[in-house]
C-alpha cells in the first residue's frame, strides 16, 4: 500500500490558538484514497525544523502533504523550507505573480511588495493556482516522494486538495486500493473488557481494529483495504464473525444506528411498551424516552401499541450525589418482577446527561435482548 504523511505548519497550532481541522480532514481523505497514513506532524514556523521534518518524511513515505506557511510574511516559511529539504533554490515565477495580481484585482485589493514572496517556489516545483484565496499551492518530487504544499486556511486547503491534488496523486501514485470501514456499537461492556476479549485481533495490520470509548458505550472500528470493495468486505467477514461470537450480547448496532434505534427494535420484537414513571427527575432523559415511545407507536401501529396484550416495561431512575460522586440507579419492572443496575459516574460533569441516557438505554436494551 502507498504511504502518506501529513505535516501541518504554524506556531499558532502549537500554542493551541486554533483547532487543527486540516490534519483530520486530510487523514480521512487520504485513507479514502487508499493511502496508509502513518504520521501526522505539527511544526512551528521555523525553516530549519520544517526542512528537517520534510527530509525525514520523504525518506519513508510515498506522499507528503503540508498545510500552512504559504502566506506573504516572514513567518510563512514553507517555500524556503521545502527548497532547503530538496536541496534546491527558490525561483521567482512571473506567471505566478501575474496570477496573484489578478486574484487581488478580483478581490478589489492591491498586492503589497511582500506578496511577491508567494511567487517564489522551489526550483522544479509546479505551481497550483489558488482560485479561492491568494496563497498559491505547489507540488514537486524529491527522490521517490511526491511533496504537495497547500495553504493553511481550511476552506482553501480543501478546495485545492479536492480539485487539484486528488487528480495529481491518482496520476502520480495510483494506489488501486479501496478502504472500507465498519463501526460496531457496543454497550454494557467497558473498553478494557473488550480489549481482553479481542486484543489479538487489534494487533492485525489489515484489517485494522480500533476501540473508541464514549460516555457509557464503546465503538469498535474495523477497516480493510483491498483492490476492490468486494475484496475488502471479504477480508472483513471472518473478523466480524469472531467479534460477534465474543461480543454479540453487547452489540447494539452498526455505523449510523443509534442506541435509541436498538431499543425501539427490541421493544417491538418483545411486544413491549415503555413507561417512564418518575420522568420529572431527569427531563433530558424523559424527552428521549418520549421520542422512543412515539417512534415505536409509528413502527408497530397505534392499535397494536395500545393493545392490552402488550407487556408494559416500567422504568424508574434515581440519581444520587454524595461527596461529589454521582450514582445512577436504573430499575426495570415487568409483570411484578424488578431488576436494578447501579452505575457510578466518574467523568466530567458536562458529559453527565449523555452518560445517563446511554447507561439507561443500555440497561433497557440488555434486559430486552436477554429476554428475547
Amino acid at each position: 500500500m502507498a504511504t502518506a504523511e501529513i505535516i501541518t505548519i504554524g506556531t499558532e497550532l502549537l500554542l493551541g490558538e486554533i483547532v487543527n481541522t486540516n490534519s483530520q480532514y486530510l487523514a480521512k481523505s487520504l485513507n479514502d484514497q487508499g493511502f496508509d497514513v502513518f504520521r501526522v506532524t505539527t511544526v512551528g514556523d521555523n525553516v530549519s525544523r520544517i526542512a528537517d521534518i520534510l527530509k525525514e518524511a520523504s525518506l519513508r513515505s510515498d506522499l507528503v502533504i503540508t498545510t500552512g506557511g504559504l502566506g506573504p510574511t516572514i513567518d510563512d516559511p514553507t517555500r524556503e523550507a521545502a527548497a532547503l529539504a530538496c536541496g534546491v533554490p527558490t525561483v521567482f515565477h512571473e506567471e505566478l505573480w501575474a496570477q496573484i495580481v489578478q486574484r487581488f484585482a478580483q478581490l478589489n485589493r492591491t498586492p503589497s511588495e511582500n506578496n511577491k514572496r508567494q511567487a517564489y517556489l522551489p526550483q522544479n516545483a509546479t505551481a497550483i493556482e489558488n482560485q479561492v484565496g491568494t496563497a498559491p499551492a505547489f507540488f514537486l518530487h524529491t527522490g521517490g516522494t511526491l511533496l504537495c504544499c497547500l495553504p493553511g486556511v481550511p476552506s482553501e486547503m480543501r478546495f485545492i486538495f479536492e480539485k487539484e491534488i486528488i487528480p495529481i496523486i491518482n496520476h502520480e501514485i495510483p494506489t488501486h486500493a479501496v478502504l472500507i470501514t465498519i463501526i460496531l456499537h457496543t454497550i454494557g461492556i467497558g473498553e478494557s473488557s473488550i480489549d481482553q476479549l479481542i486484543g489479538d485481533l487489534e494487533k492485525m495490520q489489515n484489517p485494522t481494529i480500533g476501540l473508541a470509548a464514549h460516555m457509557g458505550r464503546v465503538d469498535i472500528r474495523i477497516s480493510a483495504k483491498a483492490d476492490t470493495e468486494k475484496n475488502a468486505h471479504k477480508m472483513m467477514q471472518p473478523i466480524l464473525f469472531q467479534i460477534k461470537q465474543k461480543l454479540e450480547p453487547f452489540i447494539y448496532g452498526y455505523n449510523g444506528e443509534s442506541i435509541e434505534d436498538a431499543v425501539i427494535q427490541q421493544l417491538s420484537e418483545n411486544h413491549v411498551v415503555l413507561n417512564y414513571q418518575n420522568s420529572e427527575q431527569a427531563p433530558f432523559l424523559a424527552g428521549i424516552v418520549s421520542e422512543i415511545q412515539t417512534k415505536l407507536e409509528n413502527k408497530i401501529g397505534k392499535n397494536q401499541y395500545n393493545n392490552k396484550k402488550l407487556h408494559e416495561l416500567i422504568l424508574t431512575t434515581s440519581i444520587l450525589e454524595l461527596d461529589q460522586k454521582k450514582t445512577l440507579l436504573v430499575t426495570l419492572e415487568q409483570a411484578g418482577k424488578k431488576t436494578s443496575q447501579e452505575y457510578n459516574f466518574l467523568n466530567d460533569t458536562s458529559a453527565f446527561e449523555e452518560w445517563v441516557i446511554n447507561r439507561t438505554l443500555g440497561t433497557i436494551f440488555s434486559y430486552l435482548k436477554r429476554k428475547g
